[in-house]
């Protein structure tokens, strides 16, 4: 019988959001962010769920690409973009960035949908035998948001 079987993952990025609708969380702010990256599967041949090494690249490389030193930004508040630059505004504040200064999400930038859209790309990455991901984002001492999601 097939038995499923886990591994985690620890790495680090830092980042800066801002959520208009909380009263404390509105201004533009920033954490250095701890996320855990848990995988669920079955073996394969060489009697592993993915090599640590591969693992951990994989991880790297999408925290790095997409999040690490990024504004964060949901795309309700972008208001014009171009090649090198990206116009966000909300309530009274009102910023021009680089482009390769942000990463826009679909909804809020709370820790919640940072954590999906993470699950979201690392899964897509991994082979097959791994049916499940869970990641938690902690944006400071005791606090973090997690999702999971499975493969279908």
């Amino acid at each position: 019988m097939a038995r499923l079987i886990g591994l985690i993952i620890e790495d680090n990025f830092d980042y800066g959001h801002f959520i208009p609708k909380h009263n404390k969380c509105y201004t533009l702010h920033g954490h250095s962010a701890r996320v855990r990256i848990r995988v669920l599967g079955y073996q394969s041949e060489n009697d592993m769920l993915i090599d640590f090494g591969e693992l951990k690249k994989i991880v790297k490389n999408v925290i790095k690409s997409y999040y690490d030193h990024k504004l964060i930004v949901s795309k309700n508040y972008i208001k014009e973009q171009t090649n090198e630059i990206i116009k966000i505004q909300y309530r009274n504040f009102q910023l021009s960035i680089p482009k390769e200064s942000a990463y826009i999400i679909d909804g809020e930038a709370t820790s919640e949908n940072i954590a999906k859209d993470i699950c979201e790309k690392i899964l897509n990455l991994l082979p097959n035998n791994i049916i499940e991901i869970q990641v938690t984002v902690s944006e400071g001492y005791n606090k973090a948001a997690y999702a999971k999601i499975k493969r279908e």
